[in-house]
Order: structure tokens, then sequence, then C-alpha cells
């Protein structure tokens, strides 16, 4: 897949396109919709298809409330993601104030027409581009006709009763449903981070833990919890069965969240190694025990449920 900045396209000879615009934050079943009616669309056409997205979230430039955990998707993972489903060229596009005060007809010609030759142009159920304040997108059919450029429209796709976005994932996320976001995503939820020395605390139990250091913070954080994960190693190998603690130790008095790991069927030296964790279902709440061996004890049956849980089809975890 390539790539390009918005001010390479005058270098660019791609001929007439058939476009889709969108963050595609997540690359989620709905957005593989949308991607999968765009190679339609170009293929019947004769026209190359091109994905114009943007190098940051438009909420960072026109909101103050965005958290700080906001992401599904890493630019780098968003981008693997899209080339994963078949598209070849991507062109990002810097978003600023300066783009962001373009009315979506001006967005339409400046852009998508005179830099991208665009001859049809794909968007999502829901999709809307331009400023609000200069909202002339009701105008894009009769602008798009004037131009010779086809308009059509993606159905939703539904996850049970509601549409599948960007946002309701983000919302399953923080409510600890990783098992319904994973099922609008396509794929299980997925962090990284470099394995740091902690307390070792879970392996005086018996229940050995990677402590991972998160390597983008941006991105979503599920609710505090315990969960069936999959683990891949650093040298690639996947498929590792466990469980994390992702949030505080209540239990050794700890009130600083944590991501440990306990790797089933795994025993070596992870310190410094950087760990991929796809998370499964969450088990429970965090709680404070009374002994150590209550703890151990709920450890115990954590490990099983996890075991139970993971060796299901991952796409029908959330049924």
């Amino acid at each position: 897949m390539n790539i390009y900045k918005l001010s390479d396209i005058n270098h660019l000879a791609i001929g007439d396109t058939a476009v889709t615009v969108g963050m595609f934050d997540g690359v989620h079943i709905g957005h593989r919709h949308i991607l999968a009616l765009l190679g339609d669309v170009a293929a019947r056409r004769g026209l190359a298809p091109v994905v114009v997205t943007f190098d940051r979230h438009p909420r960072q430039v026109l909101s103050l409330d965005v958290p700080t955990h906001f992401r599904i998707t890493t630019n780098d993972e968003r981008y693997r993601l899209l080339a994963d489903c078949g598209v070849a060229v991507v062109i990002e596009v810097q978003f600023t104030p300066q783009l962001a005060a373009l009315s979506a007809c001006s967005f339409f010609q400046q852009i998508l027409v005179e830099k991208l030759h665009a001859k049809a142009l794909v968007l999502g159920f829901d999709n809307m581009f331009g400023s609000r304040s200069h909202n002339d997108f009701d105008r894009l059919p009769l602008v798009a006709e004037q131009h010779g450029v086809s308009l059509y429209n993606d159905s939703a796709v539904f996850y049970y009763d509601s549409e599948v976005s960007s946002t309701r994932i983000r919302k399953a996320l923080q409510q600890g449903q990783t098992d319904r976001a994973s099922a609008m995503l396509g794929r299980p939820y997925r962090m990284w981070g470099t394995v740091e020395k902690g307390r070792q605390l879970g392996r005086q139990l018996g229940f050995p833990t990677a402590n991972v250091s998160l390597a983008d913070t941006s991105k979503v954080w599920p609710a505090d919890g315990v969960y069936a994960v999959w683990v891949t190693l650093p040298d690639g190998t996947s498929g590792f069965k466990g469980m994390a603690n992702f949030g505080a130790q209540p239990t050794f008095g700890l009130d600083k969240p944590v991501f440990e790991v306990n790797i089933f069927d795994f025993d070596g030296d992870l310190y410094g190694s950087n760990l991929t964790v796809e998370f499964g279902p969450r088990l429970r709440d965090i709680c404070r025990f009374d002994s150590i061996p209550t703890l151990v004890e709920q450890l115990n049956a954590d490990r099983s449920a996890a075991r139970q849980l993971l060796a299901l089809d991952p796409t029908s975890l959330a049924q």
C-alpha cells in the first residue's frame, strides 16, 4: 500500500479515481463494508480506488473535551489494517483548523475533484465532512452532478440493534465490554508495550506476570478489570493464552493502575521485550481480598474461566 501526503498529489499520475473519505479509526466491520463497496465501484468504473484520511482525529483539533485515551488504532495500526483490506492508495491529509474551516463542497471541489480527479465518491451511512459552521453537505449531490461525479451511499452494518461505529466501539471498551468491541471490530482489541520489572507479587502467589508499560497511551483504555487475553511474544509467536489485570491492586494497597499479564504455559525472561496483548472477555471487576489465600483461590478460578473462554472461537464470544 502506498501512503501519500496531500502535497504529493501534484506528482502522482493515478488517473481518475473512486474515493472515500473518513478517519477509519478501528477499521471495523462497517468500515470494511465501505471499502468493499469502494473496490467494487472502482472495478466496475475502471477507476483507481483511493482512501482519503487524516493524520489526526478531527476531534483532537475541533474539540477540547477529547479524553487522553481516545484512539482505537494508532496511525500505523490503522494503515496496516487498511492494507489488509486491499487498499492500495491512501492520501493522508493534515487536519488543521484551516482545513476544518472548508465547507463540504469546498473540500469536495478543491481536494477530491481538482487534486484527485474523483469520478466517484463512496459515502458511509453516517459519513459527513466539512465545516459545521459552513455546513453545505446537503448541496453535495448537486455539486457532484455538476462535476460529473457519481455518489454511492453505503448501508449501515448492524451489531444487534444498532449501527456499528467507532464511537460505539470506544464506549464498549470503556465499559469493559471487550467481547462486544471485538465483535464490531471483527478482531480482538489490541494493546502493546514493553515488559518492565515490577514488584513480582504475582510470582510470589504462583502467578508470575509480565508488567507491561504501554507503548501508546493515546489508545482507548478498557475499563479496569481482569480479562482473558491472547499474547504475542517478542519473536512473533502468537496464540499464547493468559489473563491480565488492568487497573489497581487494592489487596496490596496499590492505587496506581498497572497492566500485568499472566501468560499460561510459559516460562521465560521477557524483561525489556515487547508484548502484544489482545483482549478477550472481561472476567470480573478488580476487588480487594481479605487474605492472600482467598486471592489465590480467585486467581485459580479466573485462570480456569479464561482457559474455557479462550478455547472458543473469538467471533462467538459476544453472541
